[in-house]
């Protein structure tokens, strides 16, 4: 399952999870596209539409793509999809990632953090309540803007601290359960 399926990352994802041959859905609310025509944007590549783009793939594939359009925020509708789709893993794309956007009125900081932060809560729970041995792959930017005074290590860190030196694992590896 790609949660964000109709986005640039989410398209790709559920094009090559179909090509290796999994069973793909992609869950979209198609709101990015409403954001993007109420503030009179477009994108520099015109972009079919999520249902002319499934059809292309499955004449050029012959494999088809589940499309489940609705709200991840809606716990009622993720919870009808889980129990429909059954995914044995799900790529959460769905968030709105835009700091700009979400920067423009007090309206648009809510939606943001409501989308990204109760979608998400919303995805972890319909895989605990529905599908407990799913698999969550989480990208984004979680919210993360800036640069930090030093570099945020991708592993082991060698640090010297009161005249002593150690290297110490990653806080939270990311085989870690917290």
């Amino acid at each position: 399952m790609v949660i964000g399926g109709d986005g640039y990352r989410g398209w790709v994802t559920a094009l090559h999870l179909s090509n290796k041959g999994y069973d793909v859905a992609i869950v979209d609310s198609l709101v990015r596209r409403l954001f993007d025509h109420q503030l009179g944007l477009d994108s520099l590549t015109p972009i079919s539409s999520i249902h002319d783009r499934l059809l292309c793939w499955k004449s050029l594939t012959g494999k088809s793509i589940e499309l489940y359009i609705g709200d991840i925020c809606d716990f009622e509708f993720l919870s009808e999809t889980f129990h429909s789709f059954e995914p044995d893993a799900v790529v959460l794309f769905g968030e709105q990632w835009s700091a700009p956007y979400s920067m423009i009125d007090r309206s648009r900081a809510v939606y943001t953090q409501k989308n990204n932060v109760i979608g998400t809560l919303n995805v972890l729970f319909a895989i605990k309540e529905f599908r407990e041995q799913c698999q969550l792959v989480k990208l984004g930017t979680m919210g993360e803007y800036g640069t930090p005074n030093i570099d945020i290590e991708e592993g082991y860190i060698t640090i010297t601290h009161n005249g002593r030196t150690d290297t110490l694992p990653p806080s939270k590896p990311a085989h870690s359960t917290i």
